[in-house]
C-alpha cells in the first residue's frame, strides 16, 4: 500500500513533470478520486491527440463532457485551444475539465470568465487541487507513485527529511469526534446510539394505525428503516427490537411513544403521536415550499440582469441542492459553521455549488448566470439568514448528526479502510481455527474468514508464524485422536446434543456438518474427506502437514509467513523464556503453547521497534499487533506493557465492526443522496432529541479548539485503544460482544429442524 505523501514531494514532482508523463498521472488520479470513466479519442478525426495539444478525453457516463491534463503555463490560452479544437471536430462541448501541474491563481475567477466567453462550463483542477487530493485515496498514491515519483529521485541522494504533514482525517473533525464517541461507548454507554434508532423506528412506525388494522411487527419497522438507508442495517437491526420495547414503557423519556401489542406482538404509535405526527409532515412541506420562496424573493430583490421566472427557480432549486451537497460533503464542519453566530467564511461552498449546477445540467453563459443568482442566495442565507431558511438549515444539521452516528458518513469509512491498509498483524492460531471452522456456514456468517479477508483485500499484512501454524496443525490432530477414540464407526447416529459436547471445534465443526441436512451434498462423505479440505488427511500425522497446511492458509487467506527463527531475531530470548514461565499455569503446563504466545507477543514489540513505529508517527496509530481474542495472558503481561507504553493484542471484534459491518464508501454516498435531497431528511430530523445533536456539536467544538497536530496524537491514541480494548461492547455483534459462535448458529439450526 502506498504511503501517504508530503504536499512539498508533491509540488517538487509537478514543477518537473513533463506533459505526457503527467497527463498519465492525471487520468489515473482523477479517476481513481472521481470515479470517473476516461475514454481516449485519438485519431486526428476525432480531434484527440496530436503532440501538440495533447490528448482530449470523453467521459463514458456524461455525454459531452471532456477532460485534458496539460502542464502548459499558458492555462487560459490552452483552454481556449481545446474547446475551439473540439468543435473544429464536430463535437458540441458543455462542459470542460482541466487538469494542470501549474498553480493557477483566482482559478474560480478564471472559471468564470472563460465559461462566459466560451459558453462552456469550465472546471480547473490545478496543482494545489492535486496536493489537497493526492493523499485522499490509494489510487492517488498509486498514480503519484508510477507516474511522477521519479522526479523526486533526486531527493534522496542528498538527503532528505520526512516531514509529517497533517491528512484530511486529522484536518476533518469527523474523525476525532467518531473515535471519541466509540470510546465513550466501550463499557456499554449507547445513549447516543440509542437515540438515534429511536428516532428512526418513530419515523417507520408512522403510517400505522390499529383502527385500520395497521400494525407493524418488528421485522417491518426494519425493514422499512433498509428500504431507504440500507447502509445502517449493521447498527440499527441488533438494536432494533430492545428500543420498542423500550419506547413501549410509560417510564421511557417523555412518556410511551410506541404501542405494543403484546399478543401479536405488534407496534404503532399512540393516537396523540400519530396526530402530532400529521401535522409535523404538513409543517414540513410548507417549510420546504417557504425556503423556496425565500430564495425567490431574495432573487427578485436583487434584480439581476437576465434573470426571469425560469432563471429563477433554476437558481433557487441550485441553491437548495448546494446547501445539501455541504452537508453530505462536510456535514459536521457545516453543522459548526451554522452554529457558529459570528463565523467567518465557508469557502468550501462553491465547490458544492459547481457540482450542484452539474447535476442540473446547467452549463456555459447560462450556467454562470444561474451560479451567479445561487451564489447571491447562498451569501444571504449563510449570514443574513430569515426565519424559514434559519429553521430548515438546523433540521438538515440534525439530519446529518442523525446519519453521522450510524456510521455513513463517508469519510468515517475511508479512515477504517486506511487505516487497516496500514496493518501488520499476526493473525492468531483461535482465529485461522475459527476461520476453518466456518467453512459449512453461510457466507454472512462466516465472520472469522470475511474479517481476514477483508483485512488483505484493503491491504493489511497478515501473517502466519510457524509456532500459530503447529498450532493450527496439532488442533487437526487432536481432533483426529478424539474422533479414532470415540467417534468412528458412530457418527452415523450423532445428535446435536452429543454433537455439541466435542472437544475440539474442528470436531464439532464436522459433527454438525453431517447432522445438518439443509447441506444436501455438501455434506462431508467422512471425517478424512473433511480434512482433506485442509490438508492431506493421510499425511496428517507426518511432518508435511505442515507445510501442506501452510500451502493452503497462504493461499486461502493472503497469508505471508513468519518461522520460529524471523520472530526471535527481534526478541530478546531470555525475555521469551522468563514470560513463557510466567504463562505457564494459563496454558495449564503446556510449555510450548507458552512460549508460542510469549514470543508472538515480544514479537509485537520488536518489529514495532525495527519498523520505527514510534517515530513514524501515524494518526492510526501503530501499524503491527497480534490478532487474537486470547485475554487471559493480558493480566501476565502488564509490566511488559508498561515498559513498552502500548498494548500488543488487537481484537478481532475491532475489526470485524468497522469493517465487515460498515457499509461502503459507495453505499454511505447513496444514502446521502436519498435522504438529503427527500422531505425524508427534515422528518428525520424531527426524531432526532436536541441534546444528542448538542452533545454531538459540542464534540466538533472541542476537536476544533485542538491544533492539528494535538488533534492528531488524540486520534492515534484513542484508536490504539480501541483496537485492544477488550471492554467494549459491540452490540451488533451479539449480546455477549464476541463473535457469532458456531454453537450458537448450530443451536439455532437445530430449534428450527424441530420447529419444523
Amino acid at each position: 500500500m502506498a504511503e501517504r505523501i508530503h504536499g512539498d514531494v508533491v509540488r517538487i514532482a509537478l514543477d518537473k513533470a513533463e506533459g505526457f508523463p503527467f497527463e498519465r498521472f492525471a487520468v489515473s488520479f482523477y479517476s481513481a478520486l472521481m470515479g470517473t470513466n476516461f475514454v481516449p479519442m485519438g485519431g486526428i478525426k476525432d480531434g484527440g491527440a496530436d503532440a501538440r495539444d495533447g490528448s482530449i478525453y470523453a467521459d463514458a457516463g456524461r455525454s459531452e463532457t471532456y477532460y485534458q491534463a496539460s502542464v502548459e503555463v499558458d492555462t487560459e490560452g490552452k483552454i481556449r485551444r481545446t474547446v475551439e479544437r473540439l468543435r473544429e471536430f464536430g463535437r458540441e462541448p458543455r462542459t470542460l475539465f482541466y487538469l494542470t501541474s501549474q498553480t493557477v491563481k483566482y482559478s474560480d475567477r478564471v472559471e468564470r470568465e472563460l465559461s462566459d466567453e466560451l459558453d462552456v462550463t469550465i472546471i480547473i483542477r490545478d496543482g494545489s487541487y492535486i496536493v489537497a487530493h493526492v493523499n485522499d485515496d490509494q489510487g492517488g498514491r498509486v498514480a503519484f507513485e508510477e507516474h511522477l515519483r521519479h522526479y523526486t529521485d533526486f531527493l534522496r541522494s542528498v538527503g532528505s527529511s520526512r516531514l509529517i504533514s497533517p491528512s484530511k482525517h486529522v484536518k476533518d473533525p469527523a474523525v476525532f469526534v467518531f473515535l471519541s464517541q466509540e470510546l465513550e461507548r466501550r463499557s456499554g454507554n449507547e445513549k447516543l446510539v440509542n437515540s438515534v434508532v429511536d428516532a428512526l423506528a418513530l419515523w417507520a412506525l408512522e403510517g400505522t394505525d390499529p383502527d385500520a388494522g395497521i400494525l407493524y411487527e418488528a421485522t417491518k419497522v426494519l425493514s422499512k428503516i433498509n428500504e431507504q438507508l440500507p447502509s445502517v442495517q449493521a447498527l440499527v437491526a441488533p438494536r432494533l427490537r430492545q428500543r420498542l420495547e423500550a419506547m413501549s414503557s410509560k417510564s421511557y423519556t417523555g412518556g410511551r411513544a410506541v404501542n405494543w401489542h403484546r399478543k401479536e406482538d405488534v407496534f404503532c404509535l399512540p393516537y396523540e403521536t400519530r396526530l402530532r405526527i400529521e401535522e409535523e409532515n404538513t409543517a414540513d412541506e410548507t417549510l420546504r415550499l417557504e425556503v423556496l420562496a425565500s430564495f425567490q424573493d431574495r432573487l427578485r430583490e436583487a434584480q439581476l440582469s437576465g434573470m426571469g421566472n425560469v432563471r429563477r427557480r433554476q437558481a433557487g432549486d441550485v441553491a437548495l441542492r448546494t446547501l445539501q451537497l455541504a452537508f453530505e460533503r462536510n456535514g459536521l464542519e457545516f453543522s459548526s459553521f451554522l452554529r457558529e453566530a459570528d463565523a467567518g467564511e465557508y469557502s468550501t461552498i462553491t465547490d458544492c455549488l459547481a457540482v450542484a449546477l452539474r447535476e442540473h445540467g446547467l452549463t456555459g453563459k447560462v450556467g454562470s448566470l444561474v451560479g451567479d443568482g445561487a451564489f447571491l442566495v447562498l451569501r444571504g442565507v449563510l449570514y443574513e439568514s430569515r426565519d424559514p431558511e434559519r429553521l430548515y438549515l438546523q433540521r438538515l444539521s440534525r439530519t446529518y448528526a442523525l446519519l453521522f452516528t450510524l456510521n455513513t458518513e463517508p469519510r468515517l469509512i475511508d479512515f477504517f479502510q486506511e487505516m487497516t491498509g496500514e496493518f501488520r498483524l499476526y493473525v492468531g492460531s483461535d482465529q485461522i481455527v475459527r476461520a476453518l471452522s466456518e467453512h459449512y456456514l453461510n457466507e454472512a456468517d462466516r465472520m472469522s474468514r470475511n474479517t481476514l479477508l477483508m483485512a488483505a483485500e484493503l491491504g493489511a499484512k497478515l501473517i502466519l508464524t510457524e509456532p500459530v501454524l503447529e498450532e493450527v496443525v496439532h488442533h487437526l490432530r487432536a481432533s483426529d485422536f478424539e474422533y479414532q477414540n470415540h467417534l468412528a464407526g458412530v457418527d452415523e447416529y450423532m445428535n446435536f446434543d452429543i454433537a455439541r459436547n466435542a472437544p475440539h471445534i474442528a470436531l464439532r465443526t464436522y459433527l454438525y456438518a453431517r447432522i445438518n441436512p439443509n447441506l444436501g451434498a455438501s455434506r462431508p462423505k467422512s471425517w478424512p474427506a473433511f480434512v482433506n479440505q485442509f490438508c492431506r488427511y493421510d499425511d496428517l500425522h507426518r511432518a508435511s502437514a505442515f507445510d501442506d497446511m501452510r500451502r493452503y492458509l497462504q493461499l486461502k487467506f493472503s497469508l505471508e509467513f513468519e518461522s520460529s527463527d524471523d520472530l526471535e531475531s527481534v526478541v530478546d530470548l531470555t525475555q521469551v523464556d522468563a514470560l513463557a514461565d510466567k504463562l505457564a499455569h494459563v496454558k495449564r503446563g503446556d510449555l510450548r503453547l507458552a512460549r508460542n504466545d510469549a514470543l508472538l507477543a515480544l514479537a509485537v514489540y520488536g518489529h514495532r521497534k525495527n519498523r520505527r513505529e514510534a517515530s513514524n508517527f501515524s494518526e492510526f496509530g501503530y501499524a503491527t499487533w497480534w490478532l487474537t481474542s486470547e485475554s487471559a495472558i493480558l493480566k501476565h503481561t502488564r509490566e511488559i506493557v508498561a515498559e513498552n507504553r502500548a498494548r500488543y493484542v488487537m481484537r478481532p471484534d475491532f475489526l470485524l465492526n468497522f469493517l465487515t459491518l460498515s457499509p461502503s464508501g459507495a453505499a454511505a454516498r447513496e444514502t446521502f443522496k436519498t435522504v438529503f435531497p427527500s422531505l425524508l431528511g427534515v422528518r428525520l430530523a424531527r426524531r432526532m432529541q436536541s441534546e444528542t445533536f448538542n452533545e454531538i456539536m459540542d464534540s466538533v467544538a472541542e476537536a476544533e479548539e485542538l491544533d492539528e497536530a494535538r488533534r492528531a496524537v488524540e486520534i492515534a491514541r484513542i484508536a490504539d485503544r480501541l483496537k485492544s480494548d477488550f471492554t467494549r461492547q459491540y452490540t451488533a455483534l451479539g449480546n455477549n460482544g464476541s463473535f457469532s459462535s458456531l454453537d450458537a448458529l448450530a443451536e439455532k439450526a437445530e430449534f428450527n429442524r424441530k420447529q419444523n
